[in-house]
């Protein structure tokens, strides 16, 4: 069995591509609903679906408590206060683990993804291959398009018949680690919940609020509203923070 870990953004649908056209056989695509995604996400995640039921894959989708139930949870934001990035684990890692565990007891399954090493000096050297992976309950991880530059993905989504996004999968609206641009393109149901959700959170016992973006790296903005501020000033184009400063390497977020 080939598991491929979807979040139907271009190199997910991509790597469905790929598998298609390698003609690999007995594949499911695993999508980790976070219960975080952006409003119209499900959409596009349909859409990924209904391509991959086209090449005869199953799909599959696992689900999760959702960020705000987490969050309560924990009593802080994933990333602040020294918690850790545990959205990740929390939200897409267990469940799809435990999904692997119970159809996959044997660990001969290979695990998939679709990244690639231009994406980022963090992933320049991302392995085609790995025997055991970890994060993978210790089955194969195969890598196939970490040789891939954009002009090479993008032909893949064109024989898919999709068009490139100009952003990354909006899985997570936003992500912890989210860059102006990605700030820019938050709905304001969204920032009235992150809203809410702060403010229900209140303060750490240092009196610090438990926010969802760390006030240090966006010139001291406390709270959704103040960071959304930030964000939307003007500013140089070389001067944005295009990219987020701790970009999330789990292998289980991805374009």
């Amino acid at each position: 069995m080939h598991v491929l870990f979807c979040s139907y953004g271009n190199d997910s649908i991509a790597l469905i591509q790929w598998a298609h056209e390698r003609q690999l056989e007995d594949v499911v695509c695993l999508y980790s609903d976070t219960g975080w995604a952006a409003e119209e996400w499900p959409a596009r995640v349909a859409q990924g679906e209904a391509l991959a039921q086209r090449y005869g894959f199953r799909t599959v989708q696992t689900q999760s408590e959702g960020m705000v139930a987490l969050v309560k949870r924990k009593c802080g934001w994933p990333g602040a206060g020294g918690q850790g990035q545990f959205c990740t684990a929390e939200l897409k890692v267990l469940p799809a683990l435990a999904w692997l565990d119970e159809h996959d007891p044997e660990k001969l399954a290979t695990a998939m993804t679709g990244v690639r090493r231009s994406e980022s000096a963090h992933r320049a050297d991302a392995p085609e291959h790995v025997v055991e992976s970890e994060r993978h309950g210790s089955r194969e991880l195969w890598q196939p398009l970490v040789r891939h530059d954009d002009g090479m993905r993008n032909e893949l989504l064109a024989r898919a018949g999709f068009e490139v996004l100009p952003h990354r999968s909006r899985e997570c609206e936003p992500c912890i680690n989210a860059n102006i641009d990605e700030l820019r393109l938050l709905s304001e149901d969204r920032i009235h919940l992150i809203d809410i959700t702060e403010r229900e959170l209140g303060f750490t016992k240092k009196g610090k609020a438990r926010v969802m973006f760390r006030p240090g790296r966006r010139k001291n903005a406390v709270g959704i509203r103040a960071v959304l501020k930030w964000a939307v000033a003007p500013r140089p184009r070389d001067q944005m923070q295009l990219f987020p400063i701790n970009k999330c390497e789990s292998g289980y977020c991805g374009g």
